[in-house]
């Protein structure tokens, strides 16, 4: 008896099946490297990149953590070394999103632009609050960006001490992604 594993298999390699776009695309910057065309391959790769990127179904994050200060760049960031903060301190988060679309505000511009909305958990998980549009990211750029950083910064003044979880999601204003990631912290005296 054959397996419907198997009998996949039997047909893939009988019928021939055919390489999807992506791996077209790979095939054609390999040969534009085999030939010495190293700016050509790098544009079918930022092409290729761009195919998957359109692809992504959510909007996804690279990095999402608590940091010591802005970041000044993307990857230029200082991790926080504690989830703990005093009453009244800010909490700075950095994150890299990817997949979100991209807007033309004229002039050879392109942007980058989210809404930001804020849930906030207690240690049991019971929603405390809920601040939708809590802040906006935009961006401007002449390039279509992809190496993005977003400085996240929330004043939670008057939250009881405590632990929480704090929910942050990116809504695309470009497209009709969003993400979220969630960020664990500590409030003392």
């Amino acid at each position: 008896m054959i397996r419907p594993f198997a009998l996949v298999f039997l047909l893939a390699l009988t019928t021939g099946v055919q390489a999807g776009p992506l791996v077209e695309a790979a095939t054609a910057i390999e040969a534009k490297l085999a030939t010495g065309d190293a700016i050509g391959a790098l544009d079918g790769a930022r092409d290729l990149m761009a195919q998957v990127w359109d692809q992504s179904p959510a909007l996804s994050f690279g990095q999402a953590l608590l940091v010591a200060e802005p970041a000044t760049g993307y990857g230029v960031f200082n991790p926080r070394s504690s989830i703990v903060f005093k009453k009244g301190d800010p909490i700075q988060i950095y994150c890299e999103p990817f997949g979100f679309g991209y807007g033309s505000p004229g002039e050879g511009l392109h942007s980058v632009n989210f809404i930001v909305d804020l849930q906030v958990l207690d240690a049991s998980g019971n929603q405390l609050a809920l601040a939708e549009g809590a802040t906006e990211f935009n961006m401007t750029s002449r390039h279509q960006n992809r190496e993005v950083q977003a400085n996240i910064t929330y004043n939670l003044d008057g939250i009881p001490v405590g632990r929480y979880t704090l929910i942050t999601t990116l809504r695309d204003k470009n497209s009709l992604k969003s993400g979220s990631f969630q960020t664990a912290i500590e409030i003392i005296e």
